[in-house]
Protein backbone atom coordinates (compact mmCIF):
# COMPACT_ATOMS: atom_id res chain seq x y z
CA UNK A 1 0.00 0.00 0.00
CA UNK A 2 1.62 3.17 -0.88
CA UNK A 3 2.10 5.96 1.64
CA UNK A 4 1.63 8.67 -0.92
CA UNK A 5 -1.18 8.56 -4.24
CA UNK A 6 -0.91 10.92 -6.33
CA UNK A 7 -2.53 11.55 -10.53
CA UNK A 8 1.16 11.95 -11.27
CA UNK A 9 3.94 10.46 -9.22
CA UNK A 10 6.17 12.86 -11.51
CA UNK A 11 4.64 15.96 -9.85
CA UNK A 12 5.61 14.97 -5.86
CA UNK A 13 5.77 18.14 -4.12
CA UNK A 14 9.49 18.38 -3.10
CA UNK A 15 11.08 18.02 0.44
CA UNK A 16 12.08 21.61 2.34
CA UNK A 17 15.35 22.29 3.48
CA UNK A 18 15.78 23.07 6.74
CA UNK A 19 16.88 26.33 7.65
CA UNK A 20 19.73 24.76 9.69
CA UNK A 21 20.90 22.44 7.19
CA UNK A 22 24.50 22.50 6.42
CA UNK A 23 26.37 20.96 2.94
CA UNK A 24 28.86 18.46 4.58
CA UNK A 25 31.59 17.29 2.39
CA UNK A 26 32.50 14.23 0.35
CA UNK A 27 34.22 11.96 2.88
CA UNK A 28 34.79 9.00 0.17
CA UNK A 29 33.57 7.44 -2.68
CA UNK A 30 33.89 3.16 -2.91
CA UNK A 31 33.41 0.69 -5.78
CA UNK A 32 31.00 -1.94 -4.56
CA UNK A 33 33.37 -5.29 -5.21
CA UNK A 34 32.44 -7.16 -8.65
CA UNK A 35 31.87 -10.76 -8.97
CA UNK A 36 29.89 -13.20 -11.53
CA UNK A 37 26.40 -14.45 -10.86
CA UNK A 38 25.58 -17.90 -11.15
CA UNK A 39 25.44 -17.62 -15.02
CA UNK A 40 28.31 -16.26 -15.42
CA UNK A 41 27.45 -12.52 -16.15
CA UNK A 42 29.56 -9.86 -14.03
CA UNK A 43 27.79 -7.70 -11.03
CA UNK A 44 28.40 -5.33 -8.16
CA UNK A 45 27.42 -6.25 -4.75
CA UNK A 46 26.87 -3.45 -2.17
CA UNK A 47 27.31 -5.68 0.68
CA UNK A 48 29.29 -8.66 -0.72
CA UNK A 49 30.72 -11.19 1.60
CA UNK A 50 28.91 -9.96 4.51
CA UNK A 51 27.37 -12.91 6.80
CA UNK A 52 23.25 -12.20 6.91
CA UNK A 53 22.98 -14.24 10.00
CA UNK A 54 22.11 -12.81 12.98
CA UNK A 55 24.12 -14.82 16.24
Amino acid sequence: MPAVTVENPLTLPRVTVPADAVARPVLAVRTAPSGYEGEGFPVRRAFAGINYKCT
